[in-house]
Parts: structure tokens; sequence; C-alpha cells
């Protein structure tokens, strides 16, 4: 039997979309999944955390439908910020589920119809940052909050219960909001993921990505 390590006990502790970025760590919960014959989009990779959220490309973009699960696609690739701050990308979903009445500030309510969001990697596992850009199904846009579960990583709504049908499009600066949400100044990020999660609530949803992407301005 193998005896848990200091580590194996700290990644244990760090939420989903921390554990995206520490894949790597052969101790974690969760289970990285390499791309299949072409499956997932070139360079990226599956991570599971409770049961599997089912991604695929359909008409140009990448659908992510989960029930009852927690899933997302993950690309490891350090990029400067200082040179491309900008990210941008676009997510769109046909309707909004019936969300139970839990509050997504919470641990039972942490679930989200689409998130994509960036992380800075420390030394160690636990100085790793990130920032969660989030359509809310309660809160406002431009409202945040530290993860319920730990607050190295910060909820940012960018989309709140408007817009179902449309395609809606964002550009953030990260190292700007890096200084602002974590009050570090960052030169680089070392991954990009999306994920639409449903776990914590037992609820559906569904929402189609058109990947993130750095750039030199918005």
């Amino acid at each position: 039997m193998k005896t848990r390590s200091v580590t194996d006990s700290v990644v244990q502790c760090i939420p989903a979309l921390l554990l995206m970025s520490l894949a790597v760590w052969p101790l974690g919960p969760a289970l990285a999944v390499a791309d299949a014959a072409g499956a997932l989009p070139e360079g990226w990779r599956e991570v599971r955390f409770s049961g599997q959220t089912h991604y695929r490309q359909v008409e140009g973009c990448w659908r992510g439908t989960s029930d009852n699960a927690a899933s997302g696609l993950v690309l490891e690739s350090r990029v400067n910020v200082s040179q491309t701050p900008w990210l941008v990308w676009s997510w769109r979903a046909s309707t909004l589920p019936a969300w139970p009445s839990i509050s997504e500030r919470s641990k039972d309510g942490d679930d989200f119809l689409a998130r994509v969001y960036v992380i800075h990697k420390g030394w160690l596992p636990w100085q790793t940052r990130a920032i969660n850009y989030v359509w809310s199904r309660e809160a406002r846009v431009g409202e945040h909050w530290p993860n319920p579960f730990a607050d190295q990583a910060h909820m940012v709504v960018v989309q709140g219960r408007t817009g179902a049908g449309e395609w809606q499009h964002f550009a953030r600066d990260v190292r700007a909001d890096f200084l602002r949400y974590h009050g570090i100044e960052v030169e680089r990020v070392d991954a990009v993921a999306i994920m639409t999660d449903t776990d914590n609530t037992a609820s559906r949803a569904e929402a189609c990505y058109r990947l993130p992407v750095f750039q030199v301005r918005r």
C-alpha cells in the first residue's frame, strides 16, 4: 500500500480549477486523459474530477454536455502576458438549465454553465493562482469572489442569466486581472482551460465554446 504524501494531501484540498494545472502531479485526485485520435482539440487534454462532461466539436465550436459531472479541457502552454495580455473567447448555450436554489458562492453550489480560466503556476502547488471567468446563474457581470474551496482561485462573472441562444464574445486583460484580483504582477501564465460542470448541484447543462486564445490587443 502506498503511503499518502504531504503533497497528496495538499493537492486534495485544491479545487478543480487549480487541479487542472496540477494534473501532471501523479498523486492528485484528477485523472488526466490524453487526446484520443483527434477527439479533443489539438494540444488539449481532458481532466476528470467527477464523472465526465462530454466535449465534441460541432458547427465550429466545442460543445460541453454535463449531467451531474465535472471534467474539463486544459491546454498547458506558457504564454508571455507582457507581450500578449488579452485572452479572447466566445461561448453560447441554447437554453439555461433549471438549477437548484443553492448559492454558487458555496461549495454545494459551485457549478457553472460555462467557465474559462487561466492559471499561473507557483513553485509549490498551493502557490498556484487562477482566475475563473464564469457564466453566472445568480450574480451580475463584474461581481467576483474567492472560490469557496480555496482562495487561490478567484471567480469573475463575465455573463449573467441573459443571452442564452446567442454567441457571447469576451476579451480580458489577464495581466491586469491578476493584479486586480490576486494582487500580483505576472509575466506569464501556464495554462488555460474550459469546463461546464454540474456535479455539486446534480444538474444538467450544455454550452459550446470557441476556444480561448491570447493576443496582443482585444
